[in-house]
């Protein structure tokens, strides 16, 4: 057996790499050992760095110290306080898409953006007499302050030419933001295309939030409040998932409360037409059925304020409509 015998041969055309031998091959007893002249640019580079790095240590102190001073010179800033009559003024200028932001700019804005006064202007402003509209969003059933706001915000996809334009894109947009909605009911109808195969859904609110308590009013009825409640909407997070297809599907009927898992939209084998993959789990996420649908010709999401809506749901506009005619006798926006 012959051994090969490896000779400490050193490159010198990169004379400012380390060497092996500099480390675990030395030969010198002393572990800390010189490096050789030409590392030394290394050497000073750190050295250069950790300057650098107390240079920044320095200017982190001195930006702390002015935001320090910036929050003692914004505590002796004087703000001027403007009463609300002012913010209701303002507010009769701005776009329906902008009312988020307007109502964002302090606490009177959210007050005024929450009254029925603001949304009896927007109604007004807006409405076009010319725009085939439903019974319930007609001005002789927007007298009642109950559920005011839900209708002024229907009636402006039929009239405010911007929102209009969006009905086209907004049922095909994310089918993936229905996971975690708790399925209602489903139902299924035979069209000229194929069949439709529909799923309301519904968003849990946030607790303590005012459309949850703006529920829970509605719930109990203790008092006559519910019925100037400008909040009042039964729709309120709701959804109506659209799948169309050529074959007929069986809905199956299940015994608990299943909420949307996941939702699956890929080819299929052919991969000539889609396929949906809805997902259906309980209240533990635990998995509970699996519904496959091919081919699909079309995947709709529809929210409560687009007005095929209304005429997908079989029970949303007559019930809508009752409950409006029986409390516009009630209390109306022209006793305020």
């Amino acid at each position: 057996m012959s051994f090969v015998k490896v000779k400490s041969c050193r490159n010198w055309s990169s004379k400012n790499d380390f060497s092996i031998y500099d480390f675990a091959d030395m030969r010198t007893t002393n572990k800390v050992a010189r490096f050789r002249k030409c590392n030394k640019l290394l050497l000073d580079s750190t050295n250069e760095s950790a300057d650098d790095g107390d240079d920044d240590a320095i200017q982190g102190s001195s930006v702390k110290t002015s935001v320090e001073d910036g929050i003692h010179e914004a505590a002796n800033i004087s703000y001027v306080d403007y009463v609300i009559d002012i913010w209701y003024l303002i507010s009769e200028q701005i776009r329906p898409e902008d009312i988020w932001r307007f109502a964002l700019i302090c606490r009177k804005t959210y007050v005024v953006v929450q009254s029925a006064k603001f949304w009896q202007h927007i109604y007004k402003k807006y409405y076009d007499p010319c725009v085939d509209m439903p019974r319930h969003l007609q001005p002789e059933c927007m007298k009642t302050l109950r559920g005011l706001r839900a209708c002024t915000i229907r009636s402006l996809f039929y009239t405010y030419p911007p929102l209009v334009q969006r009905i086209a894109t907004i049922p095909f947009r994310n089918p993936h933001r229905i996971t975690g909605r708790q399925v209602l009911f489903s139902w299924y109808c035979k069209t000229k295309t194929g069949w439709n195969y529909c799923f309301k859904l519904k968003a849990r609110l946030i607790p303590g939030s005012r459309l949850a308590n703006s529920f829970e009013m509605q719930r109990l009825k203790q008092s006559r409040d519910y019925l100037r409640d400008t909040y009042m909407n039964s729709e309120e997070g709701c959804q109506i998932l659209i799948i169309v297809t050529d074959v007929l599907h069986t809905l199956p009927q299940y015994n608990e409360q299943l909420y949307v898992g996941s939702l699956i939209q890929t080819l299929d084998q052919g991969m000539r037409n889609y396929k949906v993959r809805l997902q259906m789990v309980n209240y533990c996420r635990r998995v509970v059925d699996e519904l496959v649908f091919v081919p699909v010709r079309q995947l709709r999401i529809l929210d409560w304020w687009v007005p095929e809506y209304s005429l997908q749901d079989p029970t949303i506009d007559k019930q809508t409509v009752e409950n409006l005619l029986s409390d516009s006798g009630n209390d109306s926006w022209d006793e305020l």
